[in-house]
């Protein structure tokens, strides 16, 4: 079920920028669709190589925290675009082992801005809007999310971060820290 999936989602990701048409889009989503669009077509390829997902000793019970994985390892392949000022903007796909050793598969966008000197350590923030599926979310039907990202840029290479938050309130859910890196080849 899990292969089916993944490579539905890749065929999607694959046929997305050729079968989708902007000019059908409500106005209001035109630019966002010909971002989208653009990115994937006028990309360079990316490299994502995923890696630890840190869960707040403070909203997890000791007995949950022994039993999550916080080696959260995966890789995933994009596209990345950066406009004239250094914001950099990506559509992607990535798999990498969630805190329960399950497969999770992200599809989305990613937009950073950065600051300091493009021949420098570069601090970047932005957000990532994507479709989510894991297996012990909703059944495994694939969700959307929007998530902060924070980053680090060092020529191509970037150390990047989110926060998952806990939005149900309760504790052992949500509250992670994940962070992975990512390659732009030019």
């Amino acid at each position: 079920m899990m292969r089916l999936l993944g490579g539905l989602l890749l065929a999607a990701y694959m046929n997305a920028a050729q079968a989708l048409e902007c000019a059908d889009m409500w106005s209001l989503l035109d630019r966002g669709c010909r971002r989208l669009v653009n990115t994937y077509q006028q990309g360079q390829d990316q490299l994502i190589v995923t890696g630890y997902a840190h869960h707040l000793r403070s909203t997890y019970t000791e007995e949950k925290l022994r039993d999550l994985n916080e080696n959260a390892f995966g890789l995933g392949w994009g596209k990345w675009t950066e406009d004239p000022d250094g914001d950099s903007h990506s559509v992607f796909l990535m798999a990498f082992h969630e805190s329960h050793r399950k497969v999770q598969i992200n599809l989305g966008y990613a937009y950073q801005t950065y600051w300091g000197p493009r021949s420098g350590l570069q601090a970047g923030l932005g957000y990532t809007a994507m479709i989510v599926q894991r297996p012990d979310i909703a059944s495994g039907v694939p969700i959307p999310a929007l998530l902060p990202v924070a980053s680090l840029r060092y020529g191509q290479a970037s150390l990047m971060g989110t926060f998952i938050p806990t939005l149900n309130g309760g504790i052992n859910n949500g509250s992670v820290l994940f962070l992975f890196g990512r390659y732009d080849f030019k």
